[in-house]
């Protein structure tokens, strides 16, 4: 039997209003896009897009959401990220899982991708040296421009992944000395349906422990842990609680795992091949000194971020 109408429920909040609420608090907490964060947050608890709630503002919520919402907004509120909120996150072309297995990759080390990818398509192509302009045909498939690439420091698999997605490399080997971070990378390896192009090591102590006698590369790729173990109290909540500190800490001056991968990678590179590091904003000097003392290298570059900050160092052999 239903109610008489002087009996029904008031009808619930707006979504509208309900983001305008979220967004509020959110920024009262000093989250710093407080109404971008409070859509996705509505937009994850209720199972939409953005372009669906955005037509459905006027719309009540439903009670059976409120409760969710209001959980979801807690945690962000107490610094949880928001990608380990919604449990994923958009790294180029992929959506990855994201949780405290490992770092929540950053737009930066998108643009470290897009470095590679330059020097890749420079060092293979034949209109790089020529001047001929080479014509695909609609739908061709590009053949990859390396045959083989290591990423030190895995992590979640969003480099490798990417690297063989984009027919960037061929194969990919990626190492990490989490078994955390490794199990998350297996996990998006899966989702993303790349089978055995990347392979994922377990590395105990040393990266180049995990790899064999002569294994030789095109590509060497790393965002190591670059911040000082002094100032990682001094990150925000989000990191400095819910991210993994083997993925943050890079010793007193933060390049501990730098110097270990400057220090061997000239020997697991093929001729013609390049090492990628992504660093620290104020680190770009002192690791282009350390590989150029080395004279292992025919150039070593710096490149800066979309910020015009430091971030990569480029080093070919």
């Amino acid at each position: 039997m239903s109610r008489p109408p002087s009996m029904r429920a008031p009808p619930g909040p707006t979504r509208r209003e309900v983001v305008d609420g979220i967004a509020a608090e959110l920024q009262a907490a000093g989250v710093e896009s407080p109404r971008l964060e409070a859509e996705r947050l509505v937009c994850h608890v209720l199972g939409v897009e953005r372009h669906e709630l955005a037509s459905s503002l006027s719309s009540s919520l439903r009670p059976e959401d409120a409760g969710s919402l209001a959980r979801a907004v807690k945690r962000r509120i107490a610094g949880e990220p928001l990608q380990h909120i919604e449990g994923s996150v958009e790294f180029r072309d992929l959506v990855l899982q994201a949780d405290r297995r490992a770092l929540v990759p950053r737009p930066e080390t998108e643009q470290l991708v897009d470095e590679i990818a330059r020097w890749a398509r420079s060092r293979g192509s034949p209109s790089a040296s020529t001047g001929v302009r080479i014509v695909r045909r609609p739908g061709a498939v590009r053949e990859p421009l390396v045959e083989c690439a290591l990423d030190i420091g895995v992590g979640g698999g969003a480099i490798a992944l990417s690297l063989v997605q984009e027919r960037i490399a061929r194969r990919v080997v990626g190492i990490d000395t989490s078994p955390e971070a490794l199990a998350q990378a297996g996990e998006n390896r899966a989702a993303v349906g790349l089978g055995e192009s990347v392979e994922l090591r377990l590395a105990r102590g040393s990266p180049w422990s995990a790899l064999e006698p002569g294994e030789s590369f095109d590509l060497i790729v790393s965002n190591p842990p670059y911040i000082p173990s002094g100032l990682i109290t001094r990150l925000g909540v989000e990191v400095r609680e819910h991210e993994p500190r083997e993925a943050l800490d890079g010793g007193a001056d933060g390049l501990d795992v730098a110097r270990i991968v400057a220090a061997g990678a000239p020997g697991r590179l093929r001729p013609g091949g390049a090492l990628f590091l992504e660093i620290g904003e104020d680190q770009g000097t002192e690791v282009r000194s350390l590989l150029e003392r080395s004279g292992c290298w025919t150039r070593v570059e710096i490149r800066r971020d979309l910020c015009g900050r430091q971030r990569f160092v480029v080093a070919l052999k």
